[in-house]
């Protein structure tokens, strides 16, 4: 009887093996979920880290495009006003293309010109101190008259550029900048190209080009590329990507033509560069479908990469960047062993305690880690909202960039022997509508200037706000007469003009200070002195009114000039 109890109470092999394999089964699927939430967590902060350096690489490398192109764009533009240039695109315009024979003839005649001989030399000279590989004149009808490399084996004299696509929208009086393949020398650049006018007529234009080899430092970091406006890699920190078109760019709707015309080839190969959600979520199941969306795949990576681009720059070029995420690997090793682990945790309650224990150190490293890169990326942040070009609130220049566009100024104008004048302005009595009407109005008024200031001033001028509600005005190739009008002009639209989002019986009104730059070795502080000791004449002389101050320090006698 007994040993029949004891048979019926055993529990046979089969049900034991199923009710391991059972209780194994329920182990790992809990371990799964428990593992892909964990690694979740690690996902997200490995994103969020990642997208962050990511923005700021990119961000960094258009302001150093940016800043790269406006130097570069100075250059033909001051050129373009001096009378060396005019005069002698005036005197050339009468070179036509008649028959491709004739240019030979044409280049000898050009070069042979002893007004030209000395042009040829001055662009030369130019084209040594400013940076570019080439400067060259082409007259209204296309023909190039001199050259920076007139006396090279290899000359742009002579030559018919009707066809090149960055001089097209220059003969009209556009100012242009393009990116294209040079049509003699084969090597890929930047164009900039400057209308010059002579006694109010088009006459021809200045034309410069920078190679693409001296802005290899736009793509230092790995990963980066650079677009022009067609669509096309121009420059890649991989060499392999350049020549390749963006998906959907416009490079395939030009003609052939054009093609030719601009990159000396006629079919493009596309980029690669397609959505890695279906690899990412066939690696990672645990992924959730929103975040395997934002990843690109590039043939070569052996990661889900970010992508981030800016557009614009003023020049139609678009700086990329794709960015390998960097724990991919590590989060998929991450979640196979922490799936063991927590298997092995559920399956043993002696090693419940170690796994707790290595999964709490991990995860304080984890956290540790996190909070490190989380200072170091808010210091990376608050340096670059220092150093902002903008001021936040009114769209003026900032202080500090205002202050380096002032130096640089005074640098190319004692270097052209152009004048220049700087104000200062100051909104009367603002203390008076804060204190009235609030902040919120003070802010709108100082908007309100700075608005009037850029319907008012040329695109060349510049508004910077150096603190509160007193502002910098820059009037580059203006004298002390012409910038007494200017600003006197300004000063009566903001008295006249209705301020949007102002009080009707709020009075505003602004006193300016302007001076002038000194003959030689002046410096920005001593600039800026005058300036505001002007300030100063105006309040002290009841406001809502401008002065002027020579170089000298002497105050000049109003008189009127002829405004810009």
């Amino acid at each position: 009887m007994n040993r029949r109890l004891l048979r019926q109470a055993a529990v046979s092999p089969a049900v034991t093996v199923a009710v391991v394999v059972a209780v194994a089964l329920v182990c790992w699927l809990v371990a799964g979920w428990l593992a892909e939430r964990m690694v979740r967590q690690e996902l997200d902060t490995a994103l969020g880290v990642q997208r962050q350096m990511t923005r700021s690489v990119v961000d960094n490398m258009a302001e150093v495009i940016a800043s790269d192109l406006s130097m570069s764009r100075a250059v033909p533009a001051t050129m373009a006003e001096t009378a060396v240039v005019q005069q002698a695109l005036a005197e050339a315009g009468h070179y036509a293309a008649s028959r491709p024979s004739a240019e030979l003839a044409r280049r000898e005649a050009l070069q042979s010109a002893p007004a030209l001989v000395a042009v040829n030399g001055f662009l030369h000279d130019a084209q040594g101190f400013s940076g570019f590989d080439a400067i060259w004149l082409v007259n209204n009808n296309g023909i190039c008259i001199a050259s920076s490399n007139a006396m090279e084996k290899i000359s742009y004299v002579g030559i018919d550029m009707r066809s090149r696509n960055y001089l097209s929208d220059t003969l009209l009086g556009a100012f242009s900048e393009t990116y294209g393949v040079g049509t003699s020398s084969g090597e890929p650049g930047i164009f900039v190209a400057a209308p010059v006018y002579s006694d109010g007529l088009l006459v021809g234009a200045v034309l410069a080009k920078v190679s693409i080899a001296r802005l290899r430092h736009w793509v230092t970091h790995a990963g980066t590329f650079v677009s022009d406006s067609n669509g096309v890699i121009v420059m890649a920190h991989d060499s392999k990507l350049e020549g390749l078109a963006m998906p959907g760019s416009h490079v395939e709707e030009m003609n052939a033509v054009d093609r030719v015309n601009t990159y000396l080839r006629e079919r493009f190969s596309e980029l690669p560069l397609h959505s890695a959600a279906h690899a990412a979520t066939r690696e990672a199941p645990w992924m959730p479908a929103s975040e395997a969306q934002a990843f690109v795949d590039l043939p070569g990576l052996r990661s889900p990469a970010l992508y981030e681009h800016r557009g614009g720059l003023n020049s139609g070029l678009t700086a990329h960047l794709v960015d390998p995420l960097n724990a991919w690997p590590e989060l998929l090793a991450n979640q196979r062993r922490d799936r063991l682990l927590i298997f092995l945790t559920l399956t043993g309650s002696t090693a419940l305690a170690a796994v707790i224990s290595i999964s709490w150190v991990r995860e304080r490293r984890l956290h540790r880690a996190s909070r490190d890169l989380a200072e170091q990326l808010q210091a990376a942040n608050s340096l670059l909202a220092a150093e902002a070009r903008h001021d936040a609130l009114t769209g003026a220049l900032s202080r500090r960039y205002f202050l380096n566009l002032l130096r640089r100024e005074i640098d190319a104008a004692y270097a052209s022997g152009r004048p220049l004048c700087m104000a200062i302005a100051d909104l009367d009595h603002f203390k008076q509508i804060n204190d009235r009407f609030g902040h919120p109005a003070g802010d709108r008024a100082l908007q309100h200037f700075v608005e009037t200031c850029r319907a008012e001033l040329r695109s060349d001028d510049a508004v910077g706000r150096l603190g509160g509600e007193e502002f910098g005005i820059l009037l580059p190739a203006t004298s002390l007469a012409t910038g007494q009008e200017v600003v006197e002009r300004l000063r009566r639209e903001v008295k006249a003009s209705v301020c949007a989002g102002l009080p009707s019986e709020a009075y505003l009104s602004v006193s300016i200070g302007i001076t002038e730059l000194a003959a030689s070795q002046d410096q920005p502080e001593r600039l800026m002195s005058r300036a505001d000791l002007a300030l100063y004449m105006a309040k002290a002389g009841g406001r809502d009114r401008c002065e002027a101050m020579a170089s000298d320090g002497a105050a000049p006698p109003r008189a009127t000039a002829a405004t810009w």
